[in-house]
């Protein structure tokens, strides 16, 4: 799965197609986000409740920034990335057991 930055700001969906952010300039709803990264829309609720992806309300609907989303979505992957290289060396040299 890429995410692509720059220029188009491409995001694969769950089911295998992408979606263009650029096409996403109003913002995105929680039920878009969720679907684009394949979450609950419970989980998106909490990114925006700790004000780790930037939001505004328009006509009593969350409007999810999409500069926010996309830069918050490559940090996760960055996070998980490493995370997982720290477990693989870990496991490596016998400090952790799967």
């Amino acid at each position: 799965m890429t995410l692509t930055l720059a220029p188009s700001h491409t995001f694969p969906i769950t089911d295998g197609r992408n979606i263009d952010m650029s096409l996403a300039s109003s913002g995105l709803t929680v039920a878009q986000a969720a679907k684009i990264i394949g979450e609950p829309e419970g989980y998106i609720e909490e990114l925006l409740k700790a004000k780790l992806v930037a939001y505004r309300e328009e006509n009593g609907e969350r409007l999810i920034e999409r500069d926010s989303f996309i830069e918050f979505e490559a940090k996760d992957r960055e996070m998980g990335e490493a995370l997982a290289e720290i477990t693989r060396w870990s496991q490596e040299m016998g400090l952790y057991d799967d």
